[in-house]
């Protein structure tokens, strides 16, 4: 399956999810951000990344993805923004979000013994701008930054 017919059934899922009643903006908003994970996770696992885990909980915060790239636990923060009037999604991991990604990351190493290397990144994704060069079209651009922080 390639990453256009991948990402087809999440762009149908975000139509749905954009019609409505204004009642559903809350829902329809996270379901955009669990469609813009999958996309995400889709996009990663094309990269040759592979797939530990998705939204790890403790009581310091959440991780959005967590996978192994090469011999490196990655931890990702997905951040989807659809206008960037006020600046990039990835703007919006502040230093306080960071300290909780990072706490997170610690909690996830040692209640699974791992004394690996790591390292954070940010998938950062707006609403696709098609062209006409596109066959498939995807509903999100991504831009992927590899070690964002630490």
């Amino acid at each position: 399956m390639t990453t256009g017919q991948k990402l087809l059934k999440p762009l149908q899922s975000l139509k749905k999810c954009l019609k409505g009643s204004t009642s559903q903006a809350v829902d329809s908003q996270k379901n955009i951000g669990v469609i813009a994970e999958q996309a995400a996770l889709n996009y990663l696992l094309d990269q040759g990344l592979k797939a530990v885990q998705s939204n790890y909980f403790s009581r310091f915060g959440e991780i959005d993805l967590i996978m192994t790239d090469a011999q490196a636990v990655v931890f990702i923060e997905v951040r989807y923004r659809k206008y960037s009037s006020f600046g990039s999604a990835a703007m919006t991991v502040t230093k306080s979000k960071q300290q909780k990604l990072i706490n997170t990351a610690k909690h996830y190493l040692q209640e699974h013994q791992a004394d690996v290397e790591c390292r954070f990144d940010v998938i950062e994704m707006s609403p696709a701008r098609l062209t006409s060069k596109q066959q498939q079209p995807s509903p999100f651009e991504i831009h992927w930054i590899k070690n964002a922080f630490m």
